[in-house]
């Protein structure tokens, strides 16, 4: 992703009435090669503004289009993710903040800033129109910065383009739906499936993660909560149960069990499996070959005499 940002003297803080704004970040950016950015949430708030080009973002629901001359914001703690053309690159400014409350002398009248920041912590996530010449502050900022305009003057046209965004009432542009919200049950029934699909050649939890807009670590705390395992030890039972099926059905190899079972090594499924039923793949594999022998040489003698006494 090749990104330009502004002068690290250009970051920091600057008061203005009462709210002490923090500027993390200003980036152009344009994200070539990339092609997916996975559910995430920040600490910082977050104002994204498409120049050309196109790219998808989401909020725990469908993913939404934004285009040239439009524009998101992500309050903080916000899941979102999204999704870039490799081939087709958008070119984009990314801009991050965070603010707290100024000291004010004891008559000192606060002037409403920090309020009108505060309110964008309930900006309704979505795609929204830019037809309030926020691009046209934007350019103006990194036009600034690049012409060597005093750092305290940059950072005051920073603020007035949060401020002209907060300013914004019924912003034009599309809404995103409601975030997934899954119930427990449906969460496990949905991972379960995943896991047990014969279908998939690797299982990727990670990806499972993101069709289920939700982060890696939020899944696997949620379902270690609501079955005390872990996903990834719940992913390690169903490949043995895999393997124990081929074990018992097919005469496949070791190492083709491995793969189908998705282990991929051979040394590295016969450590797991012996770990888990304190035999080795081969051992189980004979001793249940044997067992089956036992109870068909066992079972033929039953069914003669039955038929015996039937006569």
């Amino acid at each position: 992703m090749e990104r330009a940002a502004l002068p690290e003297r250009l970051y920091g803080h600057i008061q203005v009435d009462d709210a002490v704004v923090e500027i993390i970040e200003a980036l152009e950016e344009q994200p070539s090669g990339a092609s997916f950015c996975p559910p995430h949430t920040h600490v910082w708030f977050e104002f994204n503004y498409i120049y050309e080009g196109c790219m998808r973002t989401g909020f725990g629901g469908p993913l939404l289009d934004v285009g040239a001359g439009q524009f998101f914001v992500v309050p903080p703690g916000l899941e979102h993710c999204h999704e870039y053309e490799p081939q087709a690159p958008h070119r984009g400014v990314c801009l991050r903040w965070t603010f707290a409350r100024a000291e004010l002398p004891e008559d000192g009248e606060p002037a409403g800033v920090r309020a009108m920041l505060e309110s964008l912590r309930h900006w309704r996530p979505g795609c929204y129109e830019d037809r309030y010449g926020l691009g046209e502050r934007i350019s103006r900022l990194f036009g600034e910065a690049r012409a060597s305009v005093p750092p305290a003057s940059v950072r005051l046209t920073f603020v007035q383009i949060l401020l002209a965004l907060a300013a914004i009432r019924d912003p034009a542009g599309t809404v995103a739906p409601p975030a997934v919200d899954l119930s427990d049950a449906a969460f496990l029934r949905k991972i379960e499936i995943y896991l047990n699909d014969d279908r998939a050649e690797r299982i990727d939890v990670r990806r499972l993660a993101a069709s289920m807009h939700v982060s890696y670590n939020h899944l696997a705390r949620k379902y270690k909560r609501l079955t005390g395992k872990t996903i990834v030890g719940r992913h390690t039972e169903v490949r043995l149960a895999r393997a124990l099926k081929l074990l018992e059905e097919t005469d496949a190899s070791m190492a083709n069990i491995a793969d189908i079972a998705g282990f991929g090594a051979a040394h590295y499924f016969s450590r797991v499996f012996k770990e888990a039923y304190g035999v080795s793949p081969k051992a189980y594999r004979s001793a249940h070959v044997y067992a089956q022998a036992d109870v068909s040489a066992a079972s033929g003698p039953v069914r003669e005499s039955a038929r015996e006494s039937d006569a």
